[in-house]
């Protein structure tokens, strides 16, 4: 099979495309399957800057375009078999379809748009051109997800009877806290795709019901703790403030469709203090239990399951496993993403439709907590 060419839309010389996805192509699993021949950004300087920094690490040349026209362009630039969309969620929605019509595969960041109408669009677009639409939610390739789960399957702990998980994101990240970056202040616009409830909580549910179904049920509460938050590299003088709009406390109990109960508690905002809990997930089976707990933390993110492999306990003995990190996991992805196109398996990458369930999910949650009652699924 021919390199696949793929075009970033995103991709300059910082932020996650640059951290994340660029890398994952350039892993030994996968790089000599694809060759990066395009890229756009919002500025022509950017775009030429990034074009010659990243076309002297891939080994090809890389056109650039830029500006409100540039992602157009890139579309469908003939030299573009998958498109990548790695820009911020109110963004998404016009180049996954464009894409979608242009015939050609894409690769976009989870949420996939700005709310779930937006996902549902892209899914039923592209099951109408029979094109694949590939969703950035690395977490469940992990090598802790993996141990997770092989050992639930193995059946030497019986039936999954409940789980616990407790997570948190620290103000460190000034994301959903007393304090955020001002190139971060869109997630408390209406609609900005970056909730506290979307991009944290909707990463552990894809991992958490890929290890252990789906919901049949959710009852939630949330709140917000912090009802401003202060823009922490403002120029203005007091320093701005932006009103906080969305939770950044969510507490939710549910039934899975096994009948597993399970009780979850996001948190956002807390200080890094010793001792602090800032991952937990227990699975709670008939003859024994399992446990992940994040170290203390090393950096912002080190308890974040999507970023970072965390220790496994099975009846608390350590499980020793090598983890491939960030970069590897969404290796993983663009690896199964290859074996379906070769016809030699399919299931090896999220697609736009488990987004959707994902999205319906977080929008059940959502309604719960407005409504104060129960919401099935």
């Amino acid at each position: 099979m021919a390199q696949i060419r793929v075009g970033f839309i995103g991709l300059s010389a910082s932020g996650w495309a640059a951290t994340a996805l660029f890398p994952s192509l350039q892993e030994p699993s996968v790089r000599p399957s694809f060759v990066v021949t395009a890229l756009c950004t919002s500025s022509a300087a950017s775009a030429a800057a990034a074009a010659a920094l990243y076309a002297e690490q891939a080994g090809a040349p890389i056109t650039p375009y830029h500006g409100p026209h540039g992602a157009s362009q890139l579309v469908h630039d003939p030299r573009v078999d998958l498109v990548v969309v790695a820009v911020k969620a109110p963004a998404h929605r016009d180049p996954v379809l464009a894409a979608i019509d242009a015939g050609k595969d894409v690769f976009v960041e989870w949420p996939a748009g700005a709310a779930l109408e937006e996902t549902v669009a892209m899914e039923e677009r592209a099951r109408a051109r029979g094109v694949r639409v590939m969703v950035g939610l690395q977490g469940r390739y992990s090598a802790t997800a993996k141990v997770i789960k092989d050992t639930i399957a193995s059946g030497k702990l019986g039936k999954v009877l409940s789980s616990t998980v407790m997570g948190s994101m620290s103000r460190d990240n000034l994301y959903w806290g007393p304090q955020i970056s001002e190139g971060s202040a869109y997630i408390y616009q209406p609609r900005s795709g970056a909730s506290f409830s979307e991009i944290i909580l909707g990463h552990q549910l894809d991992t958490f019901t890929h290890v252990l179904g789906d919901f049949a049920s959710v009852s939630a509460t949330s709140t917000i703790v912090y009802p401003s938050a202060t823009v922490v590299d403002s120029t203005s003088t007091p320093p701005a403030t932006v009103r906080v709009t969305t939770p950044d406390h969510i507490a939710l109990t549910g039934l899975l469709a096994s009948g597993a109960l399970v009780s979850m508690v996001y948190r956002a905002g807390y200080a890094p203090t010793p001792g602090r809990t800032t991952f937990l997930w227990e699975i709670d089976c008939e003859r024994g239990s399992i446990r992940v707990e994040a170290p203390p933390p090393t950096g912002p993110r080190s308890h974040l399951m999507n970023i970072c492999d965390m220790p496994v306990y099975v009846c608390g003995e350590r499980v020793e496993f090598d983890g491939a990190g960030l970069v590897g996991n969404l290796a993983a992805s663009w690896v199964g993403y290859l074996e379906e196109k070769r016809g030699e398996g399919q299931g090896g990458y999220v697609t736009i439709g488990e987004a959707v369930k994902n999205r319906r999910l977080l929008d059940a949650i959502e309604k719960s907590a407005r409504e104060g009652r129960t919401v099935h699924l």
